[in-house]
């Protein structure tokens, strides 16, 4: 489930920071989707208890079923349950073109030019240390 937590939490910010290729992603064909609703569970008492706006979207071609009751709201549920449908066809289709793999690619790309910099920083520093004689017990003492 985390997969689909993260593509809705990256799906509305990160998406359009990245420059990712969406040529690859499936579209949905609604006459391929069979889409229940179903009473919902957690907390949230009788508003969770006597509505079923739990939506479980299953996609015939492939057998993936998700299930989405993140809020109240049945029209929310089922355009995120559609989101979260979309974002495990183009894991299971296309796999490392996907977008989260392009995701992931780019963040390992950010964090290793992050890493980069911190060791040229901390070089620049030691070599600043030595150069002006100052040891770490003075840093403390000062």
């Amino acid at each position: 489930m985390s997969i689909f937590r993260r593509h809705l939490s990256f799906a509305t910010q990160l998406f359009r920071k990245y420059d990712l290729d969406y040529s690859k992603v499936p579209k949905l064909d609604e006459k391929d989707l069979k889409e229940k609703f179903v009473r919902g569970n957690g907390p949230g008492g009788q508003a969770v208890a006597k509505t079923s706006n739990c939506v479980v979207l299953s996609h015939i071609p492939t057998g993936i079923v998700i299930k989405c009751h993140q809020s109240r709201s049945l029209s929310d549920n089922r355009k995120t349950a559609r989101e979260l449908l979309i974002a495990q066809l183009d894991i299971q289709i296309n796999g490392e073109d996907s977008l989260d793999a392009q995701i992931k690619r780019v963040d390992e790309k950010r964090k290793s030019a992050q890493e980069y910099k911190r060791k040229q920083r901390d070089a620049l520093k030691k070599a600043w240390r030595e150069r002006e004689g100052i040891g770490k017990e003075q840093e403390v003492i000062k």
